[in-house]
């Protein structure tokens, strides 16, 4: 049993940490497709961690109402009708993001964004990647995945190592969203990054041309849901306003495509991918933008789909 850490005040706002796993790897592209994959059981191997009653069903649990699982991976409905009717299912509170680092032909990074009151639950988190990575070593060749160490990112994104053998002193940073956007550039010029396949449902399928608009209204209900659910409160920005600015906004450099991402030909992972650039954005879109890019975008983000930085041109 992994016990949950807690941390006062977690839900001022919408806080979040951030982590970063440095794993050594034998071949980047057979780690990525294996780790995309065991992504599918992250719950099972979640709920190992945490179930005390493994025999009884979750719903007639006694311990459901503080079961870690729950917390995390329920996505139980609000009891407040206006919550529902304006957001609906809530998404999962965290995000992963898979990289490779350049310079490092081994060292391949994974990342994970724990939102919200999931904060409270960050050793289970920690246990369960580690486990992952055991599991992806029978679809890797050579040595098994080795976590080297593992970061918290402050603000700056400055990296502070994290000793979880040590739970008084862990240089664990807090986040806030509402920070994060105050503290963000706000121009009416932007560049697009989608690192991993971005997957935006439309009209019944998936959208297949980057459109800026559809891109922005998703992030705006993805934030604001997230918010609902897990921090204090509503995300205070316009959205009628946004979406009325996204008319002028105008793609100067179209360098966004529908592809396959490097480690995989299915066609279940295929997405938008590429970098384009923006022009004439309404304020708030950008640090909205900013903030959307801890979460990832679209189907599969928390699952290390929809990948993306943004920044001022």
């Amino acid at each position: 049993m992994v016990v949950p850490l807690f941390f006062p005040g977690v839900n001022v706002d919408l806080n979040l940490v951030r982590l970063i796993f440095e794993v050594e790897v034998t071949g980047k592209k057979e780690f990525a497709a294996a780790i995309a994959a065991g992504f599918r059981r992250f719950d099972k191997l979640f709920k190992e961690l945490c179930c005390y009653c493994k025999m009884i069903d979750c719903n007639s649990c006694s311990e459901r109402p503080l079961c870690p699982f729950q917390i995390v991976f329920a996505q139980e409905l609000s009891t407040n009708p206006d919550i529902v009717r304006r957001h609906q299912k809530p998404p999962l509170p965290f995000a992963f993001k898979i990289s490779s680092v350049p310079e490092n032909k081994s060292l391949m990074e994974v990342s994970l964004v724990v939102i919200g009151k999931a904060i409270n639950h960050l050793p289970v988190f920690v246990s369960a990647v580690e486990l992952l990575l055991d599991s992806c070593s029978g679809q890797c060749s050579g040595n098994a995945p080795l976590i080297n160490c593992i970061h918290c990112l402050d603000y700056q994104s400055v990296r502070h190592e994290i000793n979880w053998s040590r739970q008084g002193d862990l240089n664990l940073v807090v986040l806030s969203s509402l920070e994060i956007m105050k503290n963000s550039l706000d121009t009416n010029e932007a560049r697009l990054i989608l690192e991993s396949p971005l997957k935006v449902p439309s009209t019944g399928s998936l959208l297949h041309d980057f459109e800026f608009g559809i891109f922005l209204r998703s992030q705006m209900r993805r934030c604001s849901s997230l918010f609902a659910y897990y921090g204090d409160g509503e995300l205070d920005i316009d959205f009628a306003e946004l979406s009325a600015a996204v008319g002028v906004v105008r793609c100067h450099k179209d360098g966004i495509c529908y592809s396959q991402p490097y480690w995989s030909q299915r066609s279940s992972h295929a997405g938008l991918l590429g970098i384009s650039e923006f022009s004439n954005l309404a304020p708030g879109m950008l640090p909205l933008l900013t903030l959307g890019s801890y979460f990832n975008a679209g189907k599969g983000a928390s699952f290390g789909f929809g990948a993306y930085n943004v920044d001022a041109v």
